[in-house]
Formats: structure tokens, C-alpha cells, sequence
């Protein structure tokens, strides 16, 4: 543990934490987070990185920190792997950003909410065809 870790249960709190390179099997590492708990992982090749995302349930997000344009790490990030939101330099501005959607796919939910797609993943239109009678003279 880098920093945080302390836990109040009476008045539900859990202090801001960050965790280097936990272990695989622990739970921050098998549970969804809904929490002030960031694991972080560091990694000597951008082919483990994929690897263990796609071994995996779809994340809700991938977050990657690093050059923005011209990057084949982030480049085969967002191409090799599959999840809810692909963002790079940020964690949180995308949440808000009512330009794109956001929500999960596979098990990390379904649909997109917020702005236009959330409305329209909320919105039920009614379907309307009108089409003509057949003008099938003489015989009418």
C-alpha cells in the first residue's frame, strides 16, 4: 500500500488508498471497486498488459496515461481489447462529458448514460410506417 488504507465502519468510511502491484487473487483485484481505492500496475510489456485485460471480464473502463497521438501502446490498447470507455490522460472528466456516453459492456453493464446516447438509451420512440394501398386498377 503506497498511501491510505484507514477504515471507519461505524460512519462507513474508507480513506483515499492506492495500492502498487497487488497480488492477482486479492480482492481489489477480483471485486468491482466502488471506492477510493486505486490499484495500480506496472508492467515491462505492452503484450501482458493486453493479455491480462482480455483474460478478463470487459472492464467498465481502460484508463491509459501516457503520449496521447501517435502511441502503438495506446493505439493497440484501444484496437486489442474491449471495454465500456477507452480514455486516455484522464479518469474522470469522461464520467461528465455529456459528448459521449458512458456505461459498461458485457459484465460491466449494459447501455450508455448520460447526454444524447443516455437519452436516447432512456427514450422509447414509437415506430410509424405508413405505406399506401396498392392502386391495383382495374381490379379495386
Amino acid at each position: 500500500m503506497v498511501c491510505g488504507g484507514k477504515t471507519n465502519s461505524s460512519i462507513k468510511y474508507v480513506e483515499p488508498t492506492v495500492i502498487l502491484n497487488p497480488e492477482a487473487k486479492s480482492l481489489v483485484m477480483e471485486e468491482e471497486i466502488f471506492g477510493p481505492i486505486v490499484p495500480i500496475l506496472t508492467f515491462d510489456s505492452i503484450d501482458k498488459v493486453i493479455e491480462i485485460i482480455n483474460s478478463k471480464d470487459k472492464p467498465l473502463a481502460i484508463y491509459y496515461f501516457g503520449k496521447c497521438y501517435n502511441n502503438p501502446n495506446s493505439d493497440r490498447l484501444l484496437n486489442e481489447t474491449s471495454s465500456g470507455a477507452y480514455v486516455v490522460n484522464e479518469a474522470i472528466i469522461q464520467i461528465v462529458n455529456h459528448e459521449v456516453g458512458f456505461g459498461g459492456v458485457g459484465a460491466s453493464g449494459y447501455g450508455r448514460y448520460g447526454g444524447y446516447d443516455g437519452f436516447k438509451q432512456w427514450s422509447n420512440p414509437k415506430s410509424v410506417m405508413i405505406k399506401p394501398t396498392m392502386n391495383v386498377y382495374p381490379y379495386n
